[in-house]
């Protein structure tokens, strides 16, 4: 057990190393006879450009014990990921011959390095023979020396958020890990690991690779100094523990940590082989969210210097020092006190939930949350669920542009059956006469099934279209766009019209389809500047659609009808209950959801499985508007 900093890999073998060799100069060739020495050269680096030490050991006058670890240490340590060597000049003195190599080397952390070494060759009996030194590897190189490789990664870009401000901050953390050698009592180690967090599964597999690469550092799992601080009375002392300190950075809010921004963390062998270099075994990279989609460009490039060190472990000499590039920042839209406001008006929430929060007179995504924070599952931006009455928007725009009017008349019956299915009002409410918008405002599903009974099935989805829902989003990390099928029968259109059916959205598609009827104008969201979508044009609403359904949707909130009216919601929101039925249940759970806007703010709240949308989640968004910021 012990704690160590590592300021490289050294020691460590890269993933895969890919060698080949060229021989340029002198017309040099592998089948020139055994007695000229071209051809021992040619033999010797053929054998080294495949690190076969056995082949290239035969090829010189006695060699030493530790000619293949002394090789093998520098080849490691510097983790070559392709190595060139050219013969540059033979140069004869009676019995002796000096080879020039140049070695054109592709190190994994820092790129190219180029050493210029000499061969010595004897005559020995009719034999060509190299005379070798560890100076044939690197003229600094003496017998006894090791090499270290001092890979320094650049301070990580920032993540920054709305008007620049920082969405991470730095934090001490401990990599607790396990080095195989070490370990003198295996069965002590999984209890001890499984009380900091770690799953038996991941202590399996860490003993399994601890024994197979008993020199290396495992890691197993990253604590915050306070979580180490509590479980270190417990792993610190069991043999074969061991500890690096980093400085982590955080995202300033644990909703962030959880999704948007994404977290950091030891590199697995997949993440590896698809970063490649100048990524190494035991290099942190982002793990989820932002982090991981832009991984390179806030990680930049290391720098560092390949040292040589004596038998004591004192310095040397330096063989080369190489120059890092520093990453650049990603910029987003999310302003930290809208982030925050989401987060707390979500605290207490059993159920998985989300809000997103968007300015409606640009598209950008102001706040994004998903909880329960340990599910990596972004259900803000990625999830799909039945919109239920939310959808009633989308339908009443359709029936509007088909000549409805907010005061058109409308029945609403407890039922009404379609092609044989019956379609019931939510609890079995009923009330007539009434009207469209007031059928709105207390989300009729029988008024909303009767008044689209004529609509063309192709409207449904072209409708869905102009609010953004089933567009597809590129503003910098993944998200599901929404899906409203063609319905194919008046049963699949009645289950449309109130949000049934197969039509499926995110909580991003309706605040961004909350934020057009708030500006009037669609736009796709925004979150990291430079992506796809900051530059998509801006598609305006048909006027009357949208006069019309700004005053429905100030009646849920308003009305003594209004499903949103006890809510507690500020004056001035605007918004839209939904209660979608989900699962073979008997009855159906239902997912709660409200959507809205007030002044340049648009959201969606949803709470799955979280009953119904007017008094669960529509208090949720009143916690929500009542803590944040108004919206410039």
């Amino acid at each position: 057990m012990r704690f160590r900093t590592r300021v490289g890999t050294v020691g460590r073998p890269a993933a895969s190393v890919t060698v080949s060799m060229i021989l340029v100069a002198l017309g040099l060739s592998a089948c020139s006879s055994p007695s000229d020495p071209r051809a021992t050269v040619s033999q010797y680096l053929t054998a080294w450009s495949h690190e076969d030490y056995r082949a290239m050991a035969a090829l010189v006058t006695h060699p030493p014990k530790t000619f293949t670890s002394v090789n093998r240490q520098v080849a490691r340590a510097l983790h070559i990921a392709q190595a060139t060597y050219h013969l540059q000049s033979l140069t004869s003195s009676g019995r002796s011959e000096v080879a020039t190599i140049t070695s054109h080397l592709e190190l994994t952390a820092f790129g190219p390095l180029v050493v210029r070494t000499r061969l010595q060759l004897t005559n020995t009996s009719g034999r060509w023979l190299v005379h070798w030194s560890p100076t044939s590897i690197l003229p600094q190189l003496a017998a006894g020396d090791t090499v270290v490789a001092n890979v320094k990664w650049p301070t990580r870009a920032d993540i920054l958020g709305a008007n620049g401000a920082p969405l991470t901050t730095e934090s001490p953390t401990v990599s607790v890990g396990l080095e195989g050698s070490r370990i003198t009592n295996p069965a002590a180690v999984a209890p001890a690991l499984e009380q900091a967090g770690v799953t038996p599964a991941q202590v399996a597999a860490a003993l399994a690779a601890a024994q197979a690469h008993p020199t290396w550092f495992i890691p197993v799992i990253t604590l915050s100094q306070a979580a180490y601080d509590m479980v270190k009375p417990i792993i610190y002392p069991i043999p074969g523990t061991v500890f690096e300190m980093h400085s982590a950075r955080t995202p300033v809010t644990p909703g962030l940590s959880a999704h948007v921004v994404g977290s950091l963390g030891a590199i697995t062998a997949q993440q590896l082989q698809a970063l490649g270099a100048p990524y190494q075994v035991g290099d942190s990279v982002g793990q989820t969210g932002i982090e991981q989609a832009y991984e390179q460009q806030l990680a930049g490039r290391p720098g560092g210097d390949v040292e040589i060190l004596s038998s004591a472990g004192t310095y040397v000499s330096t063989v080369a020092t190489f120059t890092g590039r520093p990453g650049t920042p990603v910029q987003t839209t999310i302003d930290p006190n809208i982030q925050r406001a989401a987060e707390s008006a979500l605290t207490g929430v059993t159920e998985p939930a989300a809000i997103v929060a968007v300015q409606a007179s640009t598209g950008a995504v102001l706040g994004s949350v998903s909880v329960p924070s340990t599910d990596a599952f972004d259900i803000a931006l990625a999830g799909s669920f039945p919109p239920g009455s939310t959808f009633k928007v989308i339908t009443a725009s359709d029936l509007i542009e088909h000549g409805l009017t907010p005061e058109s008349p409308a029945t609403c019956p407890p039922s009404v059956t379609v092609g044989g299915a019956t379609f019931h009002n939510f609890e079995g409410e009923s009330f007539s006469p009434l009207n469209m918008e007031q059928a709105f405002a207390m989300s009729c599903n029988a008024a909303f099934i009767g008044l689209s009974s004529t609509l063309p099935y192709e409207s449904f989805p072209a409708t869905a279209a102009q609010f953004g829902i089933g567009a597809t989003f590129h503003m910098g990390l993944a998200a599901f766009n929404g899906k409203v099928p063609t319905p194919t029968s008046d049963v699949t259109r009645a289950a449309t019209s109130i949000g049934q059916a197969q039509v499926v959205v995110s909580p991003l598609d309706l605040a961004i389809a909350a934020a057009a009827l708030d500006s009037g104008t669609l736009h796709l969201p925004r979150l990291v500047s430079g992506a796809p979508d900051d530059s998509a044009p801006a598609q305006p609403l048909n006027a009357t659609v949208v006069s019309d359904l700004q005053a429905m949707m100030a009646a849920v909130v308003d009305s003594p009808i209004g499903t949103a009216a006890g809510a507690g919601l500020p004056s001035g929101t605007h918004g839209k209950t939904g209660t979608a039925e989900f699962g073979s249940g008997t009855p159906p759970k239902t997912d709660a959801w409200f959507i809205g806007y007030r002044g340049d703010l648009a959201f969606a709240v949803l709470v799955v499985g979280g009953g119904v949308g007017g008094t669960v989640a529509a208090p949720i968004a009143a916690k929500f508007l009542a803590a944040a910021p108004a919206v410039p």
